[in-house]
């Protein structure tokens, strides 16, 4: 009887090491060009571009260009900022009256999309933690938001430079909550954290293995892990 509890324990003390192996080797991308809304001031500097808010606009300056986006009308402030890898694209979230908008605008036209129209229908999510609401892949202009409705999130992709006939926006199943998504580092997965449905007060890691050469498409769906309220909070704080 012993030796059964001795290797219960053993076998529990090993799946646990593996969980905790699988997530401690995950090297996440850590996009350097992000602006939250405490670093936001009258003026918001990343290299050589300038944002400003004046009059109910979103004022970009960047190499000799100067673009002019309107904000929607019941906006009530801008939660960050995040460039793409080549800084060819900025990506927005707008806190409305309602909830939040995402957008993005292409820094060499000036066009502006309405990600939570675009590849949703009237999403306004805000379940998520600011700015992991949003994140750009290390190598493509293909961006991950978290959209979807109260009680009804998801993850969606958009690649700005691949036809909108060959994506397949979907990054993960539905659930009531999604409070951050990030890429790894080779850009070839998305990992996101939700509740345990079985466990109360944990969460699970899930990850999204992404195909986005000829076409966007989320292939395999894992949950990788189950963690706590500190691995959670620890979650957010982990850098590259």
């Amino acid at each position: 009887m012993r030796n059964i509890i001795k290797l219960c324990i053993l076998m529990t003390t090993l799946i646990l090491l593996i969980l905790g192996c699988s997530q401690s080797e995950i090297k996440y991308y850590s996009n350097p060009n992000v602006l939250t809304l405490q670093e936001i001031n009258d003026i918001a500097e990343i290299g050589d571009y300038q944002l400003s808010i004046v009059d109910g606009k979103l004022i970009i300056n960047a190499k000799n260009k100067e673009f002019e986006v309107s904000l929607p009308d019941n906006y009530s402030g801008i939660q960050s900022f995040h460039f793409s890898y080549d800084k060819r694209f900025l990506a927005y979230d707008v806190m409305v009256k309602n909830g939040v908008k995402i957008f993005v605008v292409n820094l060499e036209t000036g066009e502006k999309i309405n990600l939570s129209e675009t590849i949703g229908y009237l999403y306004d999510y805000d379940g998520y933690q600011s700015p992991f609401g949003i994140a750009w892949a290390p190598n493509k202009n293909l961006i991950a938001i978290i959209g979807g409705y109260n009680d009804s999130a998801r993850i969606d992709l958009y690649h700005l430079e691949m036809e909108k006939g060959k994506q397949a926006p979907g990054g993960s199943l539905i659930f009531k909550d999604v409070y951050g998504v990030k890429w790894d580092s080779t850009g070839e997965s998305i990992y996101y954290l939700v509740d345990s449905l079985e466990n109360e007060n944990m969460y699970k890691l899930y990850q999204t293995e992404i195909e986005s050469n000829s076409y966007l498409l989320g292939g395999t769906v894992s949950v990788i892990t189950e963690i706590n309220e500190e691995g959670f909070n620890n979650w957010f704080n982990k850098e590259e």
